[in-house]
């Protein structure tokens, strides 16, 4: 019997030179310490950074502590008044010798003066201002490198910020909060004396202190909740690509790799498939999911053709619109009668095809039947892509309830909680805005006209959203609008995508490809590494059944250049060097 509920995480501990150094207070305010492991820790984990923690409650940092990581990260709210300024001080020649620093907490009130010369920070206002969106700032840096200049991120409500009005000449600032009119009302009125003017205020700052790299943030770290703003949602390139480009070098992590990947749901084959070659000619492994019932017996050998040479893999998505292959449309679970029928159904319609899909589900509508999991299993599918809240009728799933990392429905990996023999993942931007054809073409009146350049933008934001959170990237669509697009504006579509995403480093690779991976690279963290000389010697521990591909990060001029180190597969330890 397969284990069930929602898998319990431990936080991993790495030891070594290489690893990143966490500084956290749990003798600090609860509200400040609750909010360290949804914010950085579990971030720190899925990009599968080294890390250890120094509790300040409990230790205290030493030189050769400081000395000895490749990066300190301060991770909570407050430090500044936890640290004395010896502290601080041997911090700033730790950076000075070499280590990075990334600092989260934003009250730089609180620091004394050796962070604050370190980026030459002058006129630190007493209030903080409030705001609910940033702006990316033109210019090129390597921290914002995936983000485009003069970008726009809104929040769903509003954080503090500190601002800053002079720092030293060689500090970049990257980025901008916003106090806009609506915002300087709020913020008098918790803070009637202040004399803030609408403006933006930079946030994101990043210099050179002696040998070392630090960044300093000046927004709320409690942007990154969900409740607020939250991971996966564009912006979090700014969080990893700051410790990268802070830390001292070579640093390696268990990043996913860019994989990019194209679903196409509802298929019945319109245009005979020929937006699946298309795709397939842009690099795309794409997964066209079939309403089976629906399919022409002549595109028969098109599904095998497709899933025999590997480039297609098709997909059993539903036997039609309303006839789900593992729960009465609307109504509940099926009954076994009916599971045995629609399997048995399915069974003999891929004997006709001639040919098998692969091991991930992609199935209709999102009600799935927890008691059609053993025959799935039996049928040798492990992973589902996505998977929602199983046995549930569609009304009655809360957002609230997520998965792994982010406890959210929409970029996620992680066990399926009915049975641990499924593994999901998914990556999308929003729930229910998963189609980035919609509004673009003239299906249902949705546009005027069919837009290809807003359609391909939208594409391009798919790939960008994916990538930037450290996820790999899901494009997804439904044939339906290829009613009204025709497989010209199709290429022109995945032509500009690949344009406007051009910067991008982005590997195609299949939903068993990607399923298979990020269930090794779960089960697999760094457990010790040491960096000299520019050579890497890493402990790996846990169990992958795939080889992964860890990441090598080094510096090239001001910018980081990535790296791949082959892993086979293992169980218990593995070496790297």
């Amino acid at each position: 019997m397969s284990e069930t509920g929602l898998v319990q995480r431990e936080w991993h501990s790495a030891g070594g030179n290489g690893a990143l150094l966490v500084v956290i207070d749990s003798g600090g305010p609860y509200w400040e310490r609750s909010i360290v492991d949804e914010t950085v820790l579990v971030a720190l984990e899925h990009f599968g950074f080294p890390y250890r923690l120094l509790d300040l409650a409990k230790e205290r940092p030493t030189p050769e502590g400081l000395n000895g990581c490749a990066g300190i990260v301060l991770a909570q709210n407050g430090l500044g008044e936890r640290l004395s300024a010896a502290e601080t001080g041997r911090i700033a020649d730790a950076v000075r010798n070499g280590v990075g620093l990334v600092n989260f907490d934003y009250d730089l009130r609180l620091y004394s003066a050796p962070l604050l010369e370190m980026f030459g920070f002058e006129g630190i206002n007493p209030h903080p201002y409030a705001t609910n969106s940033v702006r990316v700032r033109e210019g090129e840096h390597d921290i914002t490198g995936m983000q485009a200049g003069g970008e726009f991120h809104a929040f769903d409500r509003m954080v503090t910020g500190i601002a800053v009005e002079r720092w030293r000449e060689d500090v970049t600032p990257l980025a901008d909060g916003i106090l806009g009119k609506d915002q300087l009302v709020y913020i008098r009125h918790l803070a009637p004396w202040s004399a803030f003017e609408p403006r933006n205020f930079p946030f994101l700052f990043a210099g050179r202190w002696g040998k070392g790299r630090a960044v300093q943030f000046t927004l709320n770290q409690r942007v990154w909740r969900n409740a607020f703003f939250g991971h996966a949602r564009g912006m979090d390139d700014l969080f990893w690509r700051s410790i990268l480009w802070a830390v001292r070098k070579p640093f390696v992590a268990n990043l996913i790799p860019p994989f990019v990947t194209l679903s196409m749901d509802d298929c019945k084959g319109r245009h005979d498939f020929a937006y699946a070659d298309i795709a397939s000619a842009h690099g795309y492994r794409m997964m066209p999911s079939l309403m089976i019932r629906e399919v022409p017996e002549r595109l028969f050998p098109r599904v095998r053709e497709g899933l025999k040479g590997g480039k297609i893999h098709y997909n059993a998505h539903a036997l039609d619109y309303y006839t789900l292959l593992v729960y009465d449309f609307g109504k509940g679970e099926c009954s076994a009668e009916d599971l045995k029928e629609r399997f048995g159904f399915m069974d003999a319609w891929w004997k006709r095809v001639g040919a098998q899909p692969g091991t991930t589900l992609r199935l209709h509508w999102g009600e799935y039947g927890v008691k059609s999991l053993p025959l799935w299993k039996a049928r040798g599918h492990r992973f589902l892509c996505p998977t929602l809240q199983m046995g549930l009728h569609k009304a009655d799933m809360c957002m609230l309830d997520g998965f792994w990392p982010y406890n959210l429905q929409t970029c996620y990996y992680d066990y399926v909680p009915d049975d641990h023999d499924f593994f999901a993942f998914a990556a999308m931007s929003a729930r229910h805005q998963e189609d980035f054809l919609t509004g673009c073409t003239a299906y249902l009146k949705e546009s005027e006209r069919n837009d290809v350049e807003k359609a391909a933008r939208n594409a391009a934001r798919c790939i960008q959203n994916g990538l930037r959170g450290g996820f790999y990237a899901e494009v997804v669509t439904h044939e339906q609008k290829f009613d009204a697009l025709s497989p010209g504006e199709w290429d022109q579509i995945l032509r500009r995508a690949g344009e406007l995403t051009e910067g991008y480093e982005k590997i195609h690779a299949s939903h068993d490809e990607i399923g298979a991976y990020l269930k090794g690279k779960d089960g697999v963290w760094i457990r010790e590494v040491h960096a000299e000389g520019g050579q890497l010697r890493a402990t790996l521990a846990g169990k992958t059944e795939t080889g992964l591909r860890l990441s090598v990060f080094r510096d090239e001029g001001d910018a980081v250049r990535r790296e791949y180190r082959a892993v086979e597969a293992f169980e218990g330890h593995a070496e790297i060097g």
